[in-house]
């Protein structure tokens, strides 16, 4: 694979979770393999082919069961077969503060 410069705005940290990914208003399962305040590596699950400029995702945050999911708007930056990298959208000041804590912990827990 060729080297490609790293063009990312926040890192990255490695985390397993699940999330659903809105295509042409239909949710679609996707796995988030790394997740920063400004974007998140994907593995695509059974979503259709076809290339959207933006997309909704939700994000479940089981360690803040009372501030509910999260929503997001995102569009896709590259795609290798399964794996795809989505750059957040529109995202508040406090959704970008709850995604890099949600960050942190899963790289605690994986280490």
């Amino acid at each position: 694979m060729a080297h490609l410069q790293d063009r990312r705005a926040a890192t990255r940290s490695p985390v397993r979770l699940y999330f659903n990914k809105y295509v042409d208003g239909a949710p679609h399962l996707a796995e988030a393999l790394e997740l920063s305040m400004t974007g998140l590596l994907a593995r695509r699950v059974g979503e259709p082919e076809a290339s959207r400029a933006c997309v909704a995702l939700e994000l479940g945050l089981a360690d803040a069961p009372d501030a509910g999911r999260l929503w997001l708007c995102a569009r896709p930056v590259w795609r290798v077969g399964q794996v795809e990298a989505l750059e957040f959208l529109l995202a508040s000041p406090l959704d970008r503060l709850r995604l890099s804590d949600r960050s942190e912990e899963h790289t605690s827990e994986l280490q």
